[in-house]
């Protein structure tokens, strides 16, 4: 039998098996081998940064900038911090932040609602400084949101007089803190949290802010599931200081309201439609208020640790149309009508409802209850001789001293 000869000089049959050896460890060094192969450049084979976005400005002109790239340079403060928000990385599933580091201004909203709408995803820092609502219409809302998710505000300030200083619309997922509003008598509402794009707003923590001057509510929710929130201190405001619209499954920790609502039937504290239940409301100090504290239409399940009701125009509590409200402490003082009062206008019976270990003097009058209000307890009330009426059949007082 002959042997071929290659023209190396190696038999044949050696070379084939020389070539089975070498594949054999080819194979074994790719299976080997967990780096996964790609033909695309290196530039995009590296794992992509996060965005970082900032806003700058000086003498009216205001540059964004994303990952250090000029985003928008120009006049419009509004425009800037949207073109700084437009330009995070898309599709994202985690926030990504815009600092604003410098204040800014509104300027005229060309007859339509002007505002910086927050995409999903977002932090807005406003380091500290100032979005001064300067047009000569109420159309400007410095920040709004419609149907966004995991959002955030943070270290605002905001003057002048803005439609709403933040909207956000049946969004969730959403972080305010540290948010100070000085407004005009002619501005609207300082924050709101609604369920206007058709479903509920949900997961609202708002864990500070100090608003004076609004020409409504210094802050609202209507139709929230699930919120915490911290310390709301407001300052002549033209209606509420904190009101809780249809709002359900909530801490708050201490309302402090000065001149709210005066001269309205407002309140430091309201809540209304169909709010509750289960609201936990640690203090709430309502001082020179259209009333103190005020539940009406529907609501239920609100429990307050301590009501300071003092100097108000009315009411240091109005309880009407509400069941299953809990006031637990507090010292009621000095207010225009009754101290306490459980009314119903509706077929909503005000009852269960109980006040209890209060401190009531120098009021119109002390605790009144109005037929058909039924079911109702109030317990170890000091009254100093300001009164106790209830109607009720059903009503109890106990452990009270008159």
């Amino acid at each position: 039998m002959k042997t071929h000869i290659l023209s190396g000089g190696m038999p044949l049959r050696a070379a084939a098996a020389a070539l089975l050896l070498f594949a054999s460890a080819c194979t074994k060094n790719q299976q080997a081998d967990p780096t996964p192969k790609t033909d695309a450049p290196a530039d995009v084979r590296a794992v992509t940064a996060v965005s970082s976005a900032e806003v700058t400005g000086s003498s009216g002109t205001y540059t964004a900038k994303v990952n250090g790239v000029t985003k928008y340079t120009g006049t419009d403060y509004i425009a800037a911090i949207q073109a700084a928000c437009n330009n995070l990385t898309a599709g994202r599933t985690s926030k990504e932040t815009v600092l604003i580091k410098n204040s800014g201004s509104s300027g005229q909203s060309g007859g339509a609602i002007k505002a910086v709408n927050i995409p999903s995803y977002t932090v807005l820092d406003f380091a500290n400084t100032t979005f001064n609502c300067n047009s000569s219409d109420q159309l400007i809302v410095p920040i709004q949101g419609e149907r966004r998710t995991d959002i955030e505000i943070k270290n605002m300030k905001v003057t002048g007089n803005p439609r709403y200083g933040i909207w956000l619309k049946t969004c969730s997922n959403i972080t305010l803190s540290n948010i100070i509003m000085t407004l005009n008598s002619s501005s609207g509402l300082g924050i709101r949290v609604d369920d206007s794009k058709g479903d509920w707003s949900r997961n609202l923590t708002l864990t500070s802010c100090d608003i004076s001057g609004s020409g409504d509510n210094a802050v609202e929710t209507y139709g929230v599931d699930g919120f915490t929130i911290g310390t709301v201190t407001a300052t002549n405001a033209g209606a509420c200081g904190l009101l809780l619209n249809k709002s359900k499954n909530g801490t708050v920790g201490t309302v402090n309201a000065t001149n709210c609502g005066r001269g309205t039937g407002y309140a430091g504290f309201r809540i209304a439609n169909n709010a509750g239940p289960n609201i936990q409301v640690t203090t709430v100090n309502s001082t020179g208020c259209g009333r103190g504290f005020f539940s009406v239409t529907s609501s239920n399940g609100c429990t307050i640790g301590t009501l300071n009701a003092k100097d108000c125009q009315s009411h240091g509590a109005l309880l009407e149309n509400a069941q299953q409200i809990r006031i637990n402490g507090g010292t009621i003082s000095g207010n225009g009508s009754d101290g306490i009062r459980f009314s119903t206008t509706l077929s909503y019976i005000c009852r269960d409802n109980l006040v209890q270990n209060l401190n009531i003097y120098s009021n119109a009058y002390g605790i009144r209850e109005t037929s058909p209000s039924d079911y109702n307890t109030v317990k170890n009330c000091k009254l100093n001789g300001n009164g106790l009426s209830l109607a009720g059949p059903n009503s109890v007082s106990s452990g009270n001293t008159l």
